[in-house]
């Protein structure tokens, strides 16, 4: 059974994570994380999706996201395929 959506409320940051198991290495080479900012900035373009800053480290990544409306973080959250910290 899926796991119900969460009710995200516009107008407030959200720190957004994802790390590899094992910590295991996610970017091995510096042409991995410039392919990964090259992905984040095509979400930015097709959402509404505000990130106000990111850090990318060897074996994860956070993401401080400010969703416009409510409801917002939760549709894009699937694509992105992470977890959410308040």
């Amino acid at each position: 059974m899926p796991r119900r959506p969460r009710l995200a409320a516009g107008a407030l940051a959200y720190h957004v994570l994802n790390r590899r198991v094992g910590r295991l290495p996610l970017f091995e080479k510096p042409a991995d994380y410039i392919a990964f900012e090259q992905i984040l900035a095509e979400a930015v373009a097709m959402t509404r999706l505000r990130i106000s800053s990111y850090c990318l480290m060897p074996n994860h990544w956070h993401l401080l996201l400010w969703p416009r409306q409510d409801g917002e973080l939760s549709e894009e959250r699937g694509e992105k395929g992470s977890g959410v910290v308040s």
